[in-house]
């Protein structure tokens, strides 16, 4: 028998544990918490700079062909409007302050005491992950467009720094942020440090890898477009090689696809797994890509709306805060906005849109170590939290025991 009272039954109260209902919610969510460290955003911006400098100074020295100037890497490449509260330039402040302003449509009734303005005053947001995606991979493919000698050595020159800059900066990101979505623990600066050098060069091979091998075809195929050019026999000759050497196409394609699309996810392969190499990243992003294409596409797009949504507080807070800032100094010095020098002006100006898009690439390496661990539990069925640790120190042996003292003897002599 029921000895309580009938007022005191609790009935058991059934609530959803989404992280384990859905495994991907975890991933997703905290994804930009780790984006969005300091230390993330610092190695990143560190890293932009690095490869911002590297380009200008190779456009420079090989001036390239149909290029114009080299692409900004410390402002985001395409600009999306991010709505904030405030404007983003804040030079515009003091020779508009106190004065009405009009929209461009407004022109021709605008007064002299009005300023038109052309574009809304929105912040310009980071880059989104396929757009970073992109970013990264422009390099090696850009000479295919319109090969020539010196734009073939600047872009080789500039694939070369980009993958030796990024292939540690990723690293480093992918391997912390792997750490934590799988295991929870966060690991040292020294560990991650320590553990990407000694995997740095595997991680270029990874990438570098497929495009050698396309490299190598493709001389193969201009030996073939040469020899079309000998008189009479010349195209015979170049199209009886070029039937079986279509069916090569194929692999090209294969080998470019793995290049492109499972770069990150080789990255993050070799950072994550037991005494990893190159190949073991190349075969697992080739399988993980291929073998399931629906789940990829899928977390590509949550990614990218992700990203989209969370860059854009990101550039609320930090342009909110650089507005904020440029006003209080510019009604401290009488109206002469952060006029500073060109030195100090170029840098100042530069701070809001390289955390801007610091944040972007930060977000992209660690929303594909999330889409890593997603791939590889679907097609692998391993748990997150299998990852490598790389123990430093080998683990110490157990104390040994005292051995048991010695049983007196009995006056019986037994």
């Amino acid at each position: 028998m029921n000895d309580n009272p009938p007022n005191s039954v609790e009935v058991p109260r059934v609530a959803i544990d989404w992280y384990r209902s859905a495994p991907w919610w975890r991933l997703a969510s905290q994804s930009v918490g780790i984006s969005w460290r300091a230390s993330h955003l610092l190695l990143c911006a560190l890293a932009l700079i690095a490869t911002h400098w590297i380009t200008s100074i190779s456009f420079l020295a090989f001036k390239p062909e149909l290029a114009d100037t080299p692409a900004s890497w410390v402002q985001p490449s395409r600009p999306l409007p991010a709505i904030a509260p405030f404007p983003q330039d804040a030079y515009r402040w003091v020779s508009e302050m106190g004065r009405k302003r009009v929209m461009a449509t407004e022109k021709e009734t605008a007064s002299k005491d009005e300023v038109v303005d052309s574009a809304p005053w929105y912040p310009f947001a980071p880059d989104s992950y396929v757009q970073v995606w992109r970013r990264l991979v422009s390099y090696p493919y850009q000479a295919v467009e319109a090969l020539t000698l010196r734009r073939g050595a600047y872009l080789l020159f500039n694939f070369l720094a980009v993958l030796a800059i990024w292939a540690f900066v990723g690293g480093c990101l992918s391997r912390r942020s792997i750490q934590e979505l799988g295991t929870q623990i966060t690991s040292p600066w020294t560990d991650t440090v320590r553990l990407v050098s000694k995997r740095w060069l595997s991680i270029m091979w990874a990438i570098a890898m497929p495009i050698a091998l396309i490299l190598v075809c493709s001389l193969l195929f201009m030996l073939v477009g040469w020899l079309s050019n000998i008189p009479a026999v010349g195209p015979w000759i170049a199209g009886l090689l070029l039937l079986p050497l279509v069916v090569l196409s194929v692999a090209l394609g294969w080998c470019a696809c793995v290049s492109i699309i499972g770069f990150p996810l080789s990255t993050s392969a070799i950072v994550c797994e037991k005494q990893a190499d190159a190949f073991d990243g190349i075969s697992r992003a080739a399988a993980y890509t291929f073998q399931r294409p629906v789940t990829l596409i899928l977390a590509v797009i949550a990614a990218e709306w992700i990203g989209h949504f969370a860059g854009g507080i990101v550039s609320i807070v930090v342009n909110t805060g650089f507005s904020i800032l440029a006003r209080a100094f510019s009604v401290g010095s009488f109206h002469t906005v952060l006029n500073l020098g060109t030195f100090f002006d170029a840098w100042i100006a530069c701070f809001v849109p390289l955390v801007v898009t610091a944040f972007g690439f930060s977000f992209f390496w660690t929303a594909s170590s999330a889409i890593y661990l997603l791939l590889r539990r679907d097609v692998d069925h391993t748990l997150f939290d299998m990852i490598d640790m790389d123990a430093p120190v080998p683990a110490k042996p157990l104390p040994q025991l005292a051995p048991p003292p010695e049983a007196p003897a009995s006056p019986d002599g037994q």
